[in-house]
């Protein structure tokens, strides 16, 4: 699996060093880091999802061909729900529907 890092990045008041430093770990798959990543989803269902790091190196996910792009990076579980929260407040609710794919695709 590929994990990239989407250019509106959202954070928990991570400095952009640090980002910088987290994507380069990422990017290696180093066992190290303790934090969650909020992604798009890998289906056509769903909004966002919420993965502690570690997970995503298991061997299950090393097989997924998809592309897993990450927008939002926290150190805590709490923290990525309250960013999951910032970011559908930001996309805002279109009747039922919360356009977060088309709100992504737009900044890129």
């Amino acid at each position: 699996m590929r994990i990239r890092f989407h250019e509106k990045l959202y954070s928990d008041g991570i400095s952009d060093r640090r980002l910088s430093f987290i994507k380069k770990k990422v990017a290696k798959a180093s066992p190290k880091l303790n934090l969650f990543l909020i992604t798009l989803p890998f289906g056509k269902q769903g909004i966002l999802e919420v993965y502690w790091y570690p997970e995503l190196l298991q061997e299950v996910y090393r097989k997924i061909t998809d592309e897993l792009v990450v927008v939002g990076v926290a150190y805590d579980r709490n923290a990525a729900f309250e960013l999951i929260e910032q970011i559908i407040s930001e996309v805002g609710v279109q009747g039922e529907y919360i356009p977060v794919k088309e709100f992504f695709e737009e900044s890129r």
